[in-house]
């Protein structure tokens, strides 16, 4: 029994010794980050910066032991002890990639360089940040802030490293590249410099990464991974990740963030290949070029490798390449709950009858409903956006824009993109700055609208637009709820939409009114389009953001912020509950019209 309760003791102090590890290796891992952050973003003596490097390159030596004593520990547990410990196999991923990186870095030069050991510790802290949720108490927990918190400190880390002197031709300006990370990880589009020139093939990488980060959501990805090393997340990040990806089956979120990892690959690789096989791309790196377009479209960010953009000359009549990207933006747009709806309702009618009649029991069963009334609302709203898109742009552009198309083709395929690019995509294979007013105006309303809830897009979504014009038809006929597809809609669901629609219009016209006093010699026009590129992260531009001062860009900046995660998303987080109370005042009407 002596030897038992002492091997008990010895375990117990084991785990109070892996808890206090598991805080300092927080903190490591978060000194490590701003450092890393003051090494790139912020000038200083050459002695100071070799003085941090030497300290950040005994980093790794120090990490190492912490996380294999935390992933070796649960091996130890005795024989009939109530402490569980669940054993964590990304700390033995951690521990082996930084041994290597530590023994192999004076044998490599790319493993020696600084931008390296940079790279690996603002990875390491970023899954860290987002692992530990339980270290961050009070109102952090809330959903809606973390939200928040993680975009904000995504857009850190991608300025830092888009600061990289490797990753420019010449040197960024601190606010281009905060603009720009910010551009990237909102999937905005919007561009401060030109991506094609001022970036070299790892500023490139760099941007794709934050696109890819931003259009799926950081907390995504590291709740994914999390669950693959670890066979499972906290109850905490279980509801967290519910409420954010909206799922209504809390118990099958793993099964939902697989479908979502699983479609993102098959069609941001179908579409690089498509691309790749279909498209000349004017340079090298071809391949690399078709999967930054790819990704880009699916993500609605807009970037593009080439100068100038698809109005690049050599890409400008790809018909091919266009249909391709049109694809690849409306598949990113329409949102991963319509994606799993439809999916699972092919396979309910394919699947389950296929296997009936294999067996010999025959009948075709036929669902109550096919797809649920979201999924019908968003497909329906963005086929008549797309189709009256397509028309006016048609009506609008062609004695302009259209004339340079020679054929019937090229003129069909132009204005079908006309009509999906504002829809959060951003790509332009015309001038924009040479649109018709009709169009400008069209395009307005249509960057506003945005894309569709839990989506790659950003703008009020198509749903919000929807119920709100739907509850517009139902009062002006009398009618006292809004019914679509035989179901009626929740008052709360029209109560947020009006919100929504209410809060955008604030937020532009405030960014609108903000950036006419910092450039008064721009016109309106010009202004209102930026601003409304910015909030509904479309990217389109009037060739006007480059031109911005220093003041005009942080107000875009915060604009881009606000339009992607959503200024309701945030008073959500920020405003306390309020109280439910038993009374109710008398009602009383006010004069409306």
């Amino acid at each position: 029994m002596g030897v038992k309760r002492y091997y008990y003791d010895w375990f117990d102090r084991g785990v109070l010794l892996r808890s206090y590890l598991k805080r300092i290796l927080f903190w490591i891992l978060l000194i490590s980050l701003g450092l890393v952050i003051y090494q790139i973003s912020f000038p200083k003596e050459s002695l100071i910066h070799d003085r941090v490097n030497i300290f950040l390159r005994q980093i790794p030596r120090l990490l190492i032991p912490i996380y294999l004593y935390k992933w070796s520990l649960p091996f130890f547990t005795p024989k009939g002890h109530p402490q569980k410990l669940i054993r964590d196999n990304s700390d033995i991923v951690f521990a082996l990639g930084l041994t290597a990186f530590h023994f192999l870095k004076h044998s490599y030069w790319v493993l020696e360089g600084e931008w390296f050991l940079y790279i690996i510790l603002s990875l390491l802290a970023s899954f860290k940040l987002m692992r530990e949720g339980e270290l961050v108490k009070g109102t952090m927990l809330n959903p809606s802030l973390l939200l928040v918190g993680s975009f904000i400190f995504l857009i850190l880390i991608g300025t830092a490293i888009l600061l990289i002197p490797g990753a420019t031709r010449g040197n960024l300006p601190f606010i281009d590249a905060l603009f720009m990370a910010t551009s990237a990880v909102c999937i905005t589009g919007l561009g401060s410099v030109d991506p094609g020139v001022a970036f070299t093939p790892l500023g490139h990488i760099s941007l794709v990464v934050l696109i890819q980060l931003g259009g799926l959501g950081l907390m995504t990805f590291t709740n994914f991974f999390s669950y693959l090393f670890k066979g499972g997340m906290s109850f905490h990040n279980h509801m967290v990740m519910s409420n954010l990806i909206e799922t209504n089956t809390p118990s099958s979120l793993a099964n939902t963030l697989l479908k979502i990892f699983v479609y993102t690959g098959i069609v941001e690789l179908v579409g690089a290949v498509a691309i790749w096989w279909f498209t000349d791309w004017p340079g090298e790196y071809d391949f690399l070029t078709s999967v930054f377009h790819s990704i880009s479209a699916f993500c609605n960010a807009g970037f593009s490798t080439l100068e100038g953009g698809l109005y690049h000359p050599e890409v400008r009549f790809a018909y091919a390449l266009h249909l391709i990207l049109i694809f690849l933006i409306v598949l990113g747009g329409i949102g991963f709950p319509v994606v799993i709806d439809v999916y699972d309702s092919i396979k309910r009618i394919l699947i389950t009858n296929i296997w009936r009649d294999w067996n010999l029991k025959g009948g075709f069963i036929s669902p109550a409903r096919y797809l649920t009334v979201h999924s019908r609302l968003v497909l329906t709203t963005t086929g008549i956006l797309l189709i009256l898109g397509m028309v006016v742009f048609y009506i609008a552009e062609r004695n302009n824009t259209l004339r340079v198309h020679d054929t019937w083709v090229g003129v069909l395929v132009a204005s079908l993109f006309g009509a999906v690019t504002p829809r959060t995509a951003g790509f332009a294979t015309f001038d924009v700055g040479g649109l018709m007013q009709g169009t400008v105006l069209a395009y307005l309303l249509l960057m506003w609208i945005g894309a569709s809830p839990s989506s790659t897009g950003g703008g009020i979504k198509t749903t919000t637009f929807a119920i709100a014009f739907s509850n517009v038809i139902a009062l002006a006929r009398g009618k006292d709820r809004v019914e679509l597809f035989r179901r009626e809609i929740t008052h709360e669901s029209i109560r947020r939409a009006f919100a929504v629609i209410f809060l955008s219009l604030i937020i532009i016209g405030l960014a609108i009114f903000l950036i006419s006093l910092f450039e008064p010699h721009q016109s309106l026009t010009r202004i209102a389009f930026e601003c409304f590129s910015a909030y509904s992260t479309v990217g389109l531009s009037m060739n006007l953001t480059p031109e911005l001062s220093v003041p005009s860009k942080y107000v875009l900046i915060a604009t881009m912020i606000i339009g992607r995660i959503g200024l309701f998303t945030f008073l959500v987080g920020v405003l306390q509950k309020s109280s439910v109370h038993d009374y109710r005042y008398p009602k009383e009407n006010v004069l409306i019209l």
